[in-house]
């Protein structure tokens, strides 16, 4: 039966568990321990029994380094061989030094002796790892290499950030747009873009036609007349829909004293906010339909006003107000969280700094009290239905069964 060898660390591990069996063993027990031990470690009788009865077994250290195995011989082998195959790593290079190096020995490139090729059939990856550390690579083919790619001129003109969840002002919106299906053949697709504030959850969304410059420069434009929020920050992800230079430009020549900012790219937590309540607000209520008509549209937005009253006038939210890790008695470490008081995006509004107008203000009440909320949960109920069965007859006509 083939044994492995222990390890010298194994070694020290094993003699110090026996040590004390040892010590505490009568002389015929102690016989048949050392018998044992030499079994185990392949030592010496009297080497182990010096060990057993000394006070402590630690590793000594090396009195002197090892021998170089791989020499300067193998380091030129290994780099030429590296510089035939551009400079692989190590796990792809290792498996083919050896028939490599008789290859371009073939070929006249290299001269290596039969010692080295028995050293180049023998090391290791790691040893192959070491030694192309060493090396400076000469000229590479071209390859891509890994990592994000360099942000685009757009994206390098809108500053990164984050907006806090402790944002202490109204105004600080967060913003995001939602694919309806997929084009038709003539290109037409609804999207929805939905505008959510960070500090009272105050959200507007828009229906709209494709996800040109036109299409969300307009949906832009119609919010900021919409929303009785005065914008101070516009804060997007890194799509091409928000980061243009088109919209950049006339971003900055429209809305003078409003911030462009976007998250970083792969990072869709910076846009939290916004991704929550496209979660809850839009796919809840649509699902995947396809929407790709303008009746389509049209009814969206209709349903897009009854649910703008609905949850900015009469659902409540909560909203964080402390989050901390807290390590369990199992070790296990939990973001634990407290929220406020829930009250609705209007009233939070009502209360945020700098305040809105009285005349908005007044606005507000004045359809808050006008409005059943019941009333207008059976109109979205019905809205949804009949949307959703425009859009059954559509497919039906196009993919009859």
């Amino acid at each position: 039966m083939d044994e492995r060898k222990m390890s010298v660390g194994a070694q020290i591990e094993y003699l110090c568990t026996m040590q004390r069996r040892y010590q505490e063993a009568n002389r015929t027990a102690k016989s048949h321990l050392l018998d044992e031990l030499e079994k185990m470690t392949h030592l010496g009788r009297k080497h182990l029994i010096a060990l057993m009865n000394s006070h402590q077994i630690v590793r000594r250290k090396r009195s002197r380094e090892r021998g170089r195995i791989y020499d300067a011989e193998v380091a030129s082998a290994i780099s030429t061989v590296a510089e035939a195959l551009d400079w692989i790593c190590a796990e792809r290079l290792q498996p083919a030094l050896y028939s490599m190096a008789k290859h371009l020995q073939a070929c006249g490139e290299m001269e290596v002796s039969s010692e080295v090729l028995d050293k180049l059939q023998l090391i290791s990856v790691s040893s192959v790892g070491r030694i192309l550390k060493t090396i400076r690579p000469a000229q590479r083919l071209p390859r891509p290499y890994p990592g994000r790619r360099s942000d685009t001129s757009a994206q390098q003109a809108v500053p990164i950030s984050v907006i806090p969840w402790q944002q202490p002002e109204a105004g600080h919106f967060e913003v995001d747009l939602v694919h309806h299906g997929t084009p038709d053949r003539q290109g037409n697709l609804v999207c929805t873009i939905q505008f959510v504030d960070v500090l009272t959850g105050w959200s507007e969304r828009f229906a709209m036609m494709g996800y040109t410059f036109n299409a969300v420069w307009h949906a832009v434009q119609v919010f900021r007349a919409h929303c009785p929020i005065p914008v101070r920050e516009l804060h997007s992800d890194n799509g091409t829909e928000f980061i243009n230079h088109a919209l950049i430009a006339v971003f900055g020549e429209e809305l003078v004293g409003v911030a462009q900012t976007r998250g970083r790219p792969g990072f869709h937590n910076d846009n939290r906010f916004v991704e929550q309540k496209n979660s809850s607000l839009v796919r809840a209520y649509l699902g995947h339909m396809p929407l790709r008509t303008q009746a389509e549209l049209r009814a969206l937005n209709a349903l897009y006003q009854d649910m703008w009253l609905y949850y900015n006038l009469f659902q409540p939210v909560l909203r964080q107000t402390e989050r901390k890790a807290v390590t369990g008695p199992n070790g296990i470490v939990r973001i634990r969280r407290k929220q406020d008081r829930a009250r609705t995006p209007f009233q939070r509004l009502c209360e945020a700094t700098p305040p809105i107008s009285r005349e908005i203000r007044e606005h507000l009440q004045m359809l808050y009290e006008q409005t059943n909320p019941l009333a207008l949960k059976r109109s979205i109920h019905a809205q949804i239905d009949e949307l959703t069965s425009m859009v059954t007859s559509k497919e039906e006509a196009l993919y009859p069964v």
